[in-house]
């Protein structure tokens, strides 16, 4: 009889609706956070009350990240909520402690570091789903795109989520080989850095591979616009440059690759989130990966380097534009 209520309950519609609070890393101008949020929305909001809080960490200056805290921590205790949604590495890091320590449970995307990053991973009240970019996925299927396929720049911003990610997958190295493909891995938030490796990657290298790219600044300080250093790296590139995200594929920026979905991963978040709402602890459900991947496409950027994929990974593929 226990069983058969669980099952019940996890199945059957909530009655009434709950209070759910979003915190991003960083704005919803960013493509990353408005496709998760509005994956969570699909399938909580003609449920329950939601309220998304920027941290907005990306273009703030780390000196600006405590204020900012405080006034979402502060609007927060306000509403009491049910549950906290955090996306990625620094909202996790910014707010699990203060949500757990009022009894808020918590469930977590896109983070990349583990517990020795995030002690509060291991905490009773908080699950999720650990964001892992699939490396060997990706470069086994480029292997099967490119005509030349020996040599791969793997080019990152320097933050905590790029050196998270790769630092569990590759350790100190920044030199691997993967299905006897080469990798160089370049962390840096130096703008004419990052652009001048775009550039003269073709002396060296078959591809570029891009992480995320929002956390790089002029030398003066400014705030490199994420869009237009792509924009200008699609320009002036003499090589393909492929993505481990689906949210750089498209028009003017990169040409795809085997990707993370920010909405399947909003979708699993909000689906762990309704566990919660309807009874289950959060320890209770266990800890995720990154489920899966999709092929994603931009016509335009094959057109623009000039690469045809094959019939059958044509036929698998989702295509922008």
């Amino acid at each position: 009889m226990r069983f058969l209520l669980l099952a019940l309950l996890l199945a059957s519609p909530l009655c009434f609706a709950k209070t759910v609070v979003i915190v991003q890393s960083y704005h919803l101008d960013y493509k990353w956070d408005a496709d998760y949020i509005e994956a969570v929305r699909s399938v909580l909001d003609d449920k329950h009350d939601i309220h998304v809080f920027e941290l907005d960490t990306k273009r703030l200056a780390k000196p600006e990240w405590p204020q900012k805290v405080a006034e979402v921590q502060q609007a927060i205790a306000g509403l009491d909520p049910d549950v906290a949604i955090l996306g990625d590495d620094n909202a996790f890091s910014l707010m699990a402690d203060h949500l757990v320590a009022r009894q808020v449970p918590v469930v977590f995307l896109g983070v990349n570091g583990g517990p020795a990053q995030h002690p509060t991973l291991t905490h009773p009240l908080v699950t999720g789903i650990l964001e892992r970019p699939f490396f060997a996925e990706s470069i086994r299927h480029l292997r099967k795109v490119l005509r030349q396929k020996e040599r791969f720049l793997v080019l990152m911003d320097d933050s905590p989520t790029m050196r998270n990610a790769v630092t569990e997958y590759f350790g100190d190295k920044r030199e691997a080989t993967i299905y006897g493909s080469s990798l160089d891995i370049v962390l840096t938030n130096d703008r004419d850095t990052w652009l001048e490796t775009v550039l003269a990657a073709h002396e060296t290298y078959d591809a570029v591979v891009l992480g995320t790219h929002h956390t790089i600044r002029h030398q003066d300080g400014r705030y490199a616009e994420p869009r237009e250093l792509l924009k200008e790296a699609f320009y002036r590139s003499q090589l393909p440059l492929f993505s481990f995200w689906d949210i750089f594929v498209g028009e003017e920026q990169s040409i795809g690759g085997f990707t993370i979905s920010a909405y399947q991963e909003g979708l699993t978040a909000a689906r762990l989130a309704t566990l919660i709402l309807n009874g289950v602890r959060p320890g209770q459900i266990p800890q995720l990966k990154s489920l899966s991947g999709h092929y994603v496409y931009s016509r335009s950027g094959l057109d623009h380097w000039n690469l045809d994929l094959s019939v059958l990974i044509a036929s698998q593929a989702i295509f922008f534009e």
